[in-house]
């Protein structure tokens, strides 16, 4: 199906855009492509394309199936008619329920429901408060809850009849996050679910195909850097020389964290063979793309660990092609953030499994939640129920397994008696199921003249 699509500038072609988001008449589309543009330099890159990714079914639906009063909504149009395009969208292509609410419209996800509902909502608040910033949207956000700000304001203090002391201030309760967005759009019953991932073998498996596809040394280190840290890819890409020598542990590496600011507030800790690996790439492979030659131990500390064939720091984008090739060629279809669920998976049962008593349990547990920087220490206990169902399946499946056996040799020793006693049912019970560059893509980009 034709749909709305982004390119890189090709090499060689000299652009103002680095990106270019198209239509499906492949005409340049300027406003997601300065949107990408604008978002590029507030977050990462792999955030940005996560929001491409989502806009561009959305405003390909906006030109041919959006209506509002008998009429076609353009991006443009005044906030009620955007509203009215939304609220379809989430309807009919989302699956959603939605019931209106004071100020507010509540989103209700169903079974059927995408997995990017959250992700489409803050993409598109996001590109009108982007479109408003830089003048090319002239009327108030339709994304934006106008009420939210006196909604909050009233809600009382501790102190009779005084304002609400700020939230750093520490004295008051804090307000729901959840119940307190200023998003016109609330999903009201969302209940986030991590990825639980119980194949073992997976990082294998990738590796292998990484070797029989003839992966670039650059790309095997990172991937084992996803496995073995269950850092972000972001968080990854963004490493730096001078990260590795912040650490006194050989193996660890200083790292940002989600909401940090680029600020290196957590270490990640890799494996020796994958250091071995590391140096090794950044002695040999880095150096052919690299502008200074120098090898590891006299390259500056800010210069990235990760760089691109173009001799640019490695972007998400790019690796992302390469990683797809890889896992195509595994016969896997995995988005590189699941290699973290893989590894906390993996952590939660090495830790039933390696420790005696409960007491170590509870202290590894910490252990690992104080590592991954999460803001809820609740984020374990999400993980731990599924691990226990999933530990519940293995047990269950063992016992059916003994049943079989018990009723096989039930019935074989039933045939030599003459009288066959039926058995007395104690009870019973029921489990509930829970690139090939085209001609009209460089004339598009030199066209743009920086």
């Amino acid at each position: 199906m034709a749909s709305f699509f982004h390119a890189y500038c090709p090499e060689g072609v000299n652009s103002k855009y680095r990106l270019i988001v198209f239509d499906d008449k492949k005409e340049a589309f300027i406003p997601l492509t300065e949107f990408y543009h604008d978002q590029f330099n507030r977050i990462s890159e792999s955030s940005v394309i996560a929001y491409l990714n989502t806009l561009e079914p959305f405003f390909y639906w906006l030109k041919y199936k959006s209506y509002y009063k008998a009429r076609k909504v353009s991006w443009d149009d005044d906030p009620e008619a955007v509203k009215e395009a939304v609220r379809q969208y989430l309807i009919e292509q989302m699956n959603c329920k939605i019931r209106g609410r004071d100020g507010h419209e509540g989103v209700y996800l169903t079974s059927k429901s995408s997995k990017t509902v959250q992700l489409y909502l803050s993409a598109i608040k996001g590109f009108y408060k982007t479109m408003i910033r830089l003048k090319k949207y002239t009327q108030a956000n339709p994304l934006i809850d106008l009420e939210y700000k006196d909604s909050v304001s009233e809600q009382p203090g501790e102190r009779g009849n005084r304002p609400r002391m700020p939230k750093a201030a520490g004295t008051e309760e804090p307000l729901s996050f959840r119940k307190q967005t200023d998003s016109y759009f609330k999903i009201i019953n969302e209940e986030w679910v991590p990825e639980i991932i119980g194949d073992w073998d997976l990082p294998y498996r990738i590796y292998q195909a990484g070797d029989t596809q003839g992966w670039r040394l650059r790309d095997e280190v990172i991937t084992r850097f996803m496995f073995e840290t269950g850092a972000r890819i972001s968080e990854i890409l963004e490493l730096t020389v001078g990260d590795y020598r912040k650490r006194s542990d050989i193996h660890e590496l200083a790292a940002t964290n989600k909401g940090s600011f680029k600020r290196r507030i957590k270490f990640i800790r890799i494996s020796p063979e994958t250091l071995k690996l590391l140096i090794k790439y950044v002695n040999s492979e880095r150096r052919h793309f690299a502008s200074t030659q120098v090898k590891f131990n006299d390259l500056p500390d800010g210069e990235p660990l990760f760089l691109s064939t173009r001799g640019t720091p490695y972007t998400y984008s790019a690796f992302y092609s390469n990683w797809s090739t890889i896992t195509k060629n595994a016969g896997i279809k995995l988005n590189p953030h699941k290699a973290r669920h893989w590894f906390v998976t993996s952590m939660l049962r090495g830790i039933y499994e390696q420790s005696e008593t409960a007491a170590q349990i509870e202290d590894k547990k910490k252990q690992l939640i104080e590592y991954m920087k999460w803001r809820d220490p609740e984020t374990l206990s999400v993980y731990e129920h599924y691990y226990d169902e999933q530990k519940f399946r293995d047990l269950h499946e063992k016992l059916q397994e003994s049943y079989m056996q018990r009723e096989k040799e039930y019935f074989k020793s039933a045939k030599k008696r003459s009288v066959v006693k039926s058995p007395e049912i104690l009870m019973a019970f029921e489990l509930k199921s829970s690139d090939e560059k085209q001609d009209w893509l460089n004339e598009f980009f030199e066209g743009m003249e920086p």
